[in-house]
């Protein structure tokens, strides 16, 4: 490693002043983020500051913007009017300020551009992985925030548009369909069809709504990969207990988003049912707004409530631990092993996004962590999870329920 520490030539006879030993850091340092938001600390997620959209981030994103003719009020979240712009600002951020950060990045900012009163967002990104695993991280992390946030009778709408092949095929049996239908929709609706046919789907206008009884699913659509990764995802969600539908009218703008798009819907305070997050994946959209190189990666925007006295939280105890997952078995009880030590408020570094044991590690001796946690598929079958100290190299098969007092120990 290249060092960048110079150093001044010393006099004869002169004695060189030491300097004292640096302590051993206590807490970690992020950016603030709202209290409600601080889950995401927990699951991984880096945060940094809202990245603000400036004339270059608009004129990129006017090349894949459509501008609808007066669209439906309810139309579909992803036909909002700052949706490119939003995405053009934070992938020019990321190339900019955030090149150093391991990949997949698991990032967090709230955003001041809602134009919603009375309202706070968290967006959270998770770039450079296409596996299913990052909308599971994302659906996790969002639920524990709006758990923790008093949110009540959670269920999951989702879908997925597949990949370009998926959707171009699903395209072509939506225009096939409407073509018997269109008639009976309003005009500026036919209008908006033209431009793209996943509008008449997403439209809440009564017309529109009878016109798109029988139309075809994207689901039906997907190509044989699109359709494993869409399987992978519903079965994350089934092994996190959440209660979900496969809702064939959720769509995503097809040229900002591709694979899953879903909604988090639920109760707060007795009130009615709302949406409290939105979340897509996108490929090849950086490439579309105009940057060299492309990236894959999944997002999802949280829309929590404005407290009167909102406090910001930068600090909490830096992990002595790194959690290691080996298996698909094991990274799906990591889920289960992470929010129990984070209801304990115990942090843990991990790397879920990324597969194998080496590419884990890697980071271990960086971070100077005493202790490691290992769960292999043997380990996620038992319960168990391996607790092994870096310098000893001994270690210890502590049962799950028994580790949040293991570690406290070790503390």
């Amino acid at each position: 490693m290249q060092s960048f520490i110079t150093e001044k030539p010393v006099k004869k006879g002169k004695k060189i002043k030491k300097l004292p030993q640096k302590k051993e850091q206590k807490f970690l340092d992020f950016y603030p983020i709202d209290k409600d938001f601080l889950p995401a600390i927990y699951y991984g997620f880096t945060t940094t500051s809202v990245p603000e959209i400036i004339k270059e981030d608009k004129a990129k994103a006017s090349s894949i913007k459509e501008h609808w003719t007066k669209a439906s009020k309810d139309a579909h979240w992803l036909f909002c009017e700052n949706f490119a712009e939003e995405r053009a600002a934070f992938l020019r951020h990321l190339s900019e300020n955030m090149s150093h950060i391991p990949q997949p990045a698991t990032i967090a900012y709230e955003s001041s551009n809602l134009g919603m009163r009375g309202k706070k967002s968290l967006t959270l990104e998770i770039i450079g992985t296409g596996a299913s695993i990052a909308e599971a991280i994302l659906i996790k992390t969002t639920i524990a925030i709006l758990k923790d946030a008093g949110v009540k009778d959670i269920t999951i709408d989702i879908n997925s548009i597949g990949d370009k092949e998926s959707i171009n095929k699903f395209s072509k049996d939506l225009v096939s369909f409407y073509r018997k239908n269109l008639n009976e929709t309003p005009s500026h609706c036919r209008q908006n069809f033209k431009k793209d046919p996943f509008y008449a789907m997403a439209c809440t206008n009564k017309q529109c709504i009878e016109a798109k009884e029988g139309a075809p699913t994207s689901v039906a659509s997907l190509s044989d990969e699109s359709r494993e990764h869409f399987k992978e995802v519903l079965e994350y969600i089934e092994m996190m207990k959440i209660p979900y539908i496969i809702n064939d009218y959720l769509l995503s703008d097809r040229k900002y988003c591709t694979q899953t798009v879903f909604e988090i819907k639920g109760t707060l305070d007795k009130s009615e049912e709302k949406v409290f997050a939105i979340g897509f994946k996108h490929e090849n959209l950086a490439q579309k707004l105009g940057f060299k190189k492309d990236i894959v990666g999944a997002g999802v925007k949280i829309f929590l409530d404005k407290e009167k006295n909102t406090r910001k939280i930068s600090k909490i105890h830096k992990p002595r631990l790194f959690f290691i997952q080996i298996s698909d078995d094991a990274k799906h009880k990591s889920f289960e092993v992470i929010e129990m030590l984070r209801k304990e408020k115990i942090a843990v570094y991990h790397l879920l996004g990324r597969d194998k044991f080496g590419s884990q590690s890697a980071l271990i001796e960086k971070l100077k962590v005493p202790y490691v946690m290992i769960m292999g598929k043997k380990e996620s079958l038992d319960n168990t999870v391996i607790v092994r100290e870096n310098i000893t190299r001994s270690q210890v098969s502590v049962p799950i329920e028994s580790l949040v007092e293991y570690i406290k120990k070790l503390e």
